[in-house]
């Protein structure tokens, strides 16, 4: 990675979690890209050779989120192929959590809700795509199995971040991996493919 692209890199990430941290107080509608600017100390030019409005922020984070959980080698799952789903489940969380202001922007902003109804949109059309890239006759059933568990997981998520915390989110996770273990034995069933 070269000079510039981590100066790009540096700056785009100042520009997410400073929108993630201003919708923790209000809602998108109400953010100035002015204000954003300044807080994220960049001006308004460098915002706009990379975003045209704070709603590209929130689907480029959507992007870069499901982009790091489907790079990162340690999460590479079969999701056709039964398996112990807890690491891959840990691994998102912790992706998740390594936004700054994430929790708080889940827990607080009028916008959250869209903003995970579109993640988990994106997440499940992503892995649908992985079935259909290597048997585009798959039954198109399997989307539907696909988003019932990834709505599921991130909703245990999102309402884990809502409490106080007394139950550890590991414990949680554990309690879902058999629940995504059997969509998995779903996703594997021949019957599905083509």
């Amino acid at each position: 990675m070269n000079k510039q692209d981590k100066r790009s890199r540096k700056t785009v990430s100042a520009i997410q979690r400073t929108v993630l941290k201003q919708m923790c107080s209000r809602p998108i509608g109400e953010i100035k890209i002015v204000d954003l600017c300044a807080e994220a100390d960049i001006n308004r030019t460098t915002f706009y050779l990379h975003f045209s409005s704070v709603n590209e922020v929130l689907a480029a984070l959507r992007e870069e989120i499901i982009e790091r959980v489907f790079a990162t080698q340690e999460l590479h799952v079969q999701f056709d192929q039964p398996s112990n789903p807890l690491p891959f489940l840990t691994g998102c969380t912790d992706i998740l959590n390594s936004y700054e202001y994430f929790q708080e922007f889940v827990r607080t902003s009028v916008n959250a809700d869209l903003f995970l109804d579109q993640l988990k949109d994106t997440f499940a059309q992503k892995i649908f795509k992985t079935f259909t890239d290597s048997d585009p006759d798959t039954n198109p059933e399997l989307l539907f199995v696909i988003r019932f568990l990834t709505a599921g997981v991130l909703d245990v998520y999102t309402e884990w971040l809502k409490t106080d915390h007394r139950i550890p989110l590991e414990t949680l996770l554990q309690k879902c991996a058999p629940i995504v273990q059997a969509g998995q034995s779903i996703l594997a069933d021949p019957r599905y493919k083509s």
